[in-house]
């Protein structure tokens, strides 16, 4: 048997200067494509750096907001203990205007009934004083209704008695603002 050999190429030799332009075009695209590489590498580190100098430029100015929130806290707290005294003086203030020794004598005289007579008042100028007070009455009836009416209020009966068909009472009691 005898090999059997087939050659398809019209020569056996090969172009060298067809192979050396297609050697050099494709160095030269892979230089071409090293190249962009290389450059867009470049490219985004100076990316990179620029906004890790831009996170940094972050950091500092939340740094500096954080230490003029801090200065500005401490000077908040400064102006609350230097104004704390004053507030405090002018809520005493309008706690003793907004005091009405009035709607006590209103309770006083919703509470005498004709039968009764105040000979003697004292009330302290304050929102839960003691009132105390002598009153004479004509029967021991008109005397104890006004004790049914002054018992909610903390009565106290110092001292009672009784001369020429009259009884008279020595009593105190306290009324506070929220009961008015």
């Amino acid at each position: 048997m005898s090999k059997i050999s087939y050659n398809l190429a019209a020569d056996r030799r090969i172009d060298r200067w067809a192979f050396a332009w297609r050697a050099g075009a494709l160095a030269l695209a892979s230089l071409l494509l090293a190249g962009l590489a290389a450059a867009n590498l470049a490219r985004q580190r100076q990316i990179d750096r620029g906004q890790g100098g831009q996170a940094s430029l972050q950091a500092e100015r939340s740094d500096r907001l954080r230490a003029a929130g801090i200065r500005l806290q401490e000077e908040i707290d400064s102006w609350k203990k230097a104004w704390s005294a004053q507030l405090a003086a002018a809520n005493r203030l309008i706690e003793r205007k907004r005091f009405s020794f009035i709607s006590r004598l209103d309770l006083l005289e919703r509470a005498f009934h004709p039968g009764l007579r105040l000979q003697h008042l004292s009330m302290a100028n304050e929102a839960s004083g003691r009132v105390t007070m002598t009153v004479s009455a004509q029967t021991l009836n008109d005397l104890f209704s006004l004790y049914r009416e002054l018992v909610p209020y903390n009565l106290t009966i110092s001292n009672e008695t009784q001369a020429q068909g009259a009884y008279q009472v020595n009593l105190s009691f306290l009324i506070s603002n929220e009961k008015l």
